[in-house]
């Protein structure tokens, strides 16, 4: 369902509909050729910047960079023909032409943006240009939640937006804060409140199959693929018409589906739906506003290409990048009753990884629950990269050790408070626990978080060096001491709890624990308010009455009863008198006098007693009444005042909050390079990366002792003109020197060689993840490095098979080849690790030697990329031959040829030595692994042989002597067999037999 009600249209005489005003839609109009791309223009909306300046879009020239996010362009830039106009529309009529081409224009600034936010904050996003006639797909953003939406919401600028109707209605709110397109009285005023026009959706338009489908059901106008099919047993039923293997039940769907995924992620299922959502958005237009075989039609909301995007500022990295080298890594939990999806952490932990290394040093869940935000979406952001080394290297002064530990002690403390202003706002006092007591509650940690909160503002102004640090500025700014004194003296004030500080410990005195345990709820402290004082005064002293009012009934009854008669008080019943139960007569042996003030009314029994009332009780019951219940409404009431009057601090709350978070996350980024010894990097935007001693920051800690190699690649000039004002101002400050690097001559290409199990893919990750570590704003596993930004690190480096996949092994290594070169710009990085090793030596040899010469054959837009194969013929045969662009290198080894034993005779070094390695001995690394001897054997004598040049079939064919004879003889009988006339006597009887024995 749309909110939007839109005006009356109006059908031309060329079928097309018009809406009088704004148009409901990316409209395309009826133009007789395609619009030119240099004609074409769009808008980019830099983040945190009002102004917008127009661009012109030359599809031509950008093959593969990541789109900046498109706005409605102001200009009417697009090129038109006559045919648009509408047979009805004359000279007499101008005001009319203007208003339609109007509309028409406006049909071509049209951007159609579908969201959808799932569990776990992902968020999954698709975009449609009705200029360009592209359709953008994002990556799925884990732990995005609402700050992505509103990331997205802005950048791209719709002009419409899709939501399903099952999304979480925090996206609903934040779309449409005022509710004025679901709750409006008057529509038809309220349509243009909203920037755009906000679409509910049936939640089936995102479902992901459905969105698969309708992706490859279009066929894009840049596919350069070859003819060949995929065919299987028909999945949708067969293609009439295209032959005998459709017309046999087979389909192309599943050969459809492979050439996508090359270009487009398709793991990303929140963002797929999306694309779905919009295609089914498009095909409703359009089959709404023409009329059934109208030419035009087949030339609106075409989708011509898609592509993914990501955010700007944010490094790419998809989920091949992140397994491969490890950025985040969950196993399952070792105890049992951890795991399980009822868990909260759904049964895992974090394992061997790159964040496991930083994540248990975050304090606080804020903080936490940003680290991992850190690791998932580098930024771009020279500066705001720039400002988190600065941070960790104040830090890390020795003269600020103490302090640095006062603050994470002070951050253990704090928690989070949009989880506490939620609770409050439910009217929940106290956190779900185990024993739900106030130090696990609402009030506990508001004191608490005033407290630590203050001492780490105390602390913060004594760190030195801080002094230029943003975060200072964020901790001066918005850690108001007078409001957090003011809010831990309200609170103190409710809780039934005595704070007071000794020797910088908080200590918590005079709090039943276990009636707090007992209670599950807030006891309100004595003397906050009067008469609820009065309540539990007498509530306290109620033994006292009970005691006077059982000997005053005991008195009135005969003596032979008085002696078991109890008067005693139950919560909702409130006074009753107990007698002992007679099982025999079935009731108590008194029950009252015959008068009417003496007589007793039965309430209930149990096995032994019998509880009555009679007119002193309902007296007690009107005077005095449930107590009980009485003082819990009346401390409910007062807590609900204090939550009212401490909600007026929640946004200076929440936002303390936050800044304790970042807080907490750079600090734990500082301890995690004190602790693995990792050093500053220097960041530039040139585009280079030069790292001397660099180190793998996990298989470091697996081995005694590792061996650092450098590394330096440079990539591409791109459209860009490197020179010394492209170097960010940010730069220029006294701990970070402007790095210089020798222009842009260098190599774009490393590709190495040599022997398996000597380092090279240690070496690629390594790289990789130096790079990585850089963007994230973390220091590196290396002696000395100097970064320019990436845009996208993109491996072939691990093939994750599995049986939901269609594809092979070495399909799923050629598609992420295909998606690192359609997505590779001159400021990415490749890894490329043994490519062609899934099939037949000579086809692997040749993809692989294509790759390489495709990326060298960029020009401008060359990548930065890092190799490993194991192909040496198309180095030793010419296939790619040296040059400036590309350096050889192989990991060094040491040959001991008199070493009898296989497994002695080679010694890694692991060192990254120039040129490259003449073999890969993997014989000698089969031996190490314990393969037989005889395999090893007989693996060597080939090699010798082929490096002899000698044809290996006919060697292999040939046998031992004693074979090769009798394969002689049985030639020559069969040759003797063959001349024989079996027929020249026929007269005579045949004996085959006797025939036989002749002839052997």
């Amino acid at each position: 369902m749309a909110f939007k009600i839109p005006r009356k249209r109006r059908r031309s005489s060329s079928g097309i509909y018009s809406q009088e005003g704004r148009s409901q839609g990316p409209r395309q109009p009826s133009i007789s050729r395609p619009i030119s791309s240099r004609s074409q223009s769009s808008r980019h909306f830099q983040p945190g910047s009002q102004s917008r300046n127009t661009a012109v879009v030359n599809q031509a020239t950008s093959r593969s960079t990541t789109p900046s996010v498109h706005n409605r362009p102001s200009n009417n830039s697009s090129v038109r023909s006559d045919s648009i106009v509408p047979h009805d529309i004359g000279p007499e009529a101008e005001g009319d032409r203007a208003v339609f081409e109007r509309e028409e224009d406006d049909a071509l600034n049209e951007i159609v943006l579908a969201l959808d936010l799932r569990s776990s904050d992902t968020v999954g996003c698709s975009y449609y240009v009705a200029r360009e006639e592209k359709l953008y797909l994002m990556g799925d953003m884990k732990i995005g939640g609402l700050e992505i939406v509103e990331s997205l919401k802005l950048y791209v600028n719709p002009t419409i937006v899709l939501i399903s109707a099952r999304i979480d209605e925090r996206v609903h709110d934040l779309l449409d804060p005022e509710h004025t397109t679901s709750s409006s009285v008057h529509p038809e005023e309220d349509q243009f409140s909203l920037p755009y026009i906000l679409d509910l959706r049936p939640s089936s338009e995102f479902q992901y199959e459905a969105g698969k489908r309708k992706l490859v059901e279009f066929r894009s106008g840049k596919e350069n693929y070859s003819s060949a099919s995929f065919l299987v047993p028909g999945d949708d039923g067969a293609s009439a018409g295209h032959g005998e293997a459709y017309t046999a039940g087979y389909t192309n769907r599943q050969g459809k589906l492979l050439r996508l995924s090359c270009r487009l992620d398709l793991e990303s299922q929140l963002s797929v739906g999306c694309a779905g959502a919009v295609l089914y958005y498009l095909q409703r237009r359009r089959t709404v506003q023409y009329l059934p075989g109208d030419e035009d039609a087949a030339r609106a909301f075409r989708v011509r290409d898609t592509e993914m995007f990501t955010l700007e500022n944010i490094m790419y990295a998809n989920a091949d990048t992140l397994a491969s080298l490890q950025i985040l890594q969950s196993e399952s939990h070792p105890n049992t009753h951890n795991q399980g999806p009822t868990n909260a952490s759904a049964g895992s932990k974090e394992g061997l990884s790159v964040y496991g290394l930083f994540h248990h040093l975050a304090r606080t869940p804020q903080g936490k629950f940003l680290l991992r935000q850190y690791f998932l979406r580098p930024t771009l952001d020279i500066d705001l990269i720039i400002e988190r080394h600065d941070t960790a290297s104040v830090f890390l002064r020795p003269d600020n050790a103490q302090h640095m530990d006062e603050i994470i002690k002070s951050l253990k403390q704090v928690k989070n408070m949009k989880t506490i202003m939620i609770h409050l706002h439910k009217g929940m006092s106290n956190a779900i626990s185990k024993d739900g007591g106030i130090k696990s509650g609402v009030w506990y940690s508001l004191r608490s978080f005033a407290f630590w909160t203050m001492g780490i503002r105390n602390v913060f102004l004594e760190v030195l060096g801080a002094e230029g640090l943003s975060m200072r500025t964020k901790v001066i700014e918005n850690f108001d001491v007078h409001e957090l004194a003011n809010l831990g003296r309200l609170v103190t004030q409710i809780a039934r709890v005595h704070f007071r500080a000794r020797r910088g410990k908080l200590i918590v005195m005079q709090i039943d624990f276990r009636q707090s345990a007992e209670m599950h709820r807030t006891v309100v402290n004595v003397g906050v308010d009067d008469e609820l004082d009065e309540m539990k005064r007498q509530y306290d002293g109620i033994e006292d009455l009970l005691n006077k009012t059982s000997q005053a009934v005991a008195a009135s009854i005969p003596t032979q009863y008085s002696l078991d008669l109890n008067v005693i008080f139950f919560p909702q019943i409130g006074f009753l008198i107990s007698m002992p139960f007679d099982p025999i007569s079935g009731r108590a042996d008194y029950e009252g006098g015959e008068g009417e003030e003496e007589q007793w009314e039965r309430i209930f029994s149990t096995a032994a007693r019998v509880y009555y009332k009679d007119y002193r009780m309902r007296e007690l019951d009107e005077t005095i009444g449930d107590m009980y219940a009485m003082i819990c409404d009346k401390e409910i009431e007062i807590v609900h005042e204090l939550a009212t009057e401490v909600l007026r601090f929640e946004t200076m709350l929440c936002t303390v909050s936050e800044v304790c978070g970042e807080l907490d996350c750079l600090i734990a980024l500082a301890q995690g390079a004190r602790m693995y010894k990792l050093s500053r990097p220097r960041m530039t935007t040139e585009n280079v990366i030069k790292i001397d001693g660099g180190r793998h920051p996990l298989q470091e800690l697996t081995v005694p002792s590792y061996v650092t190699n450098d590394t330096y690649l440079v990539g591409g000039p791109g459209t860009e003109e490197l020179s010394r004002e492209s170097i960010s101002e940010s730069l220029l400050n006294p701990l970070q020197e402007v790095p210089t690097v020798n222009g842009t001559n260098g190599p774009n290409v490393l590709i190495m060689t040599g022997p398996n199990y000597s380092g090279k893919s240690i070496y690629l990750k390594q790289v990789a993840l130096i790079v990585y570590m850089a963007h994230v704003g973390c220091f590196i596993s290396a002696d000395r490095a100097i970064i320019g930004i990436t845009d996208k690190i993109l491996t072939r480096v691990t093939t994750r098979e599995t049986v939901s996949k269609i594809q092979s092994a070495f399909m799923i290594d050629l598609q992420q080849i295909s998606s690192a070169l359609c997505l590779a710009t001159h400021r990415s990085l490749l890894i490329i690790d043994e490519f062609g090793k899934g099939t037949d030596a000579n086809d692997g040899a040749g993809l692989s030697c294509g790759v390489f010469e495709h990326l060298l054959g960029l020009g401008d837009a060359r990548p930065k990329v890092l190799g490993a194969t194991h192909f040496h013929e198309i180095f030793e045969q010419g296939f790619l031959k040296p040059r400036a662009e590309v350096v050889f290198s192989h990991m060094e080894v040491l040959i001991d040829c008199k070493a009898l034993d296989v497994e002695n005779q080679i010694t890694y070094l692991y060192n990254l030595r120039p040129g490259r390695g003449v073999a890969s001995y993997g014989s000698i690394c089969a031996a190490l692994n314990g393969i037989s001897k005889s395999v090893v054997g007989r693996a060597e004598d080939l090699i010798l042989l082929s490096a002899r040049g000698e044809d290996l079939v006919a060697i292999c064919a040939s046998g031992k002597t004693d074979d090769t004879e009798d394969m002689d003889d049985a030639e020559e009988i069969a040759r003797q067999f063959l001349v024989q006339d079996l027929g020249a006597n026929r007269e005579e009887r045949f004996d085959p037999r006797n025939f036989l024995e002749r002839l052997v």
